[in-house]
């Protein structure tokens, strides 16, 4: 236990507003991946073989949805830059930590928006 007592009552106003971004980067993130999965191309399946079901699939990316994918990268970015500046100024305590989540979400974002950036 440390000499000086916590004389924090309540959370502030940027401690919230770091809740805020930490989920909204991994709500974004999330987002991107539901997108991935329906714009990605239609795989011809066991059954479909099995049954000799002759149906069209989609044999290329839906391009309309893999921009949205890149907004919902470019927006977990976003949120996850500026609430890594935010909890880089809080650590000052003994107890403050780097968010982890905010690590994860910006490097699978940047990887993901060099994917868009180098196939498009």
């Amino acid at each position: 236990m440390s000499a000086y007592p916590n004389r924090r009552k309540t959370k502030d106003p940027l401690m919230r507003f770091l809740t805020w971004s930490n989920a909204t980067a991994a709500i974004g993130l999330f987002a991107a991946l539901c997108i991935a999965a329906a714009a990605k191309p239609e795989a011809i399946t066991f059954f479909d073989r099995f049954y000799q079901v002759n149906t069209y699939r989609r044999p290329h990316w839906d391009m309309v949805l893999v921009d949205y994918i890149a907004i919902m990268l470019a927006i977990s970015c976003l949120t996850s830059t500026i609430g890594l500046i935010i909890n880089s100024r809080r650590l000052k305590r003994k107890g403050d930590f780097i968010r982890a989540t905010l690590v994860i979400c910006l490097l699978v974002s940047l990887a993901g928006l060099a994917l868009y950036f180098g196939y498009t």
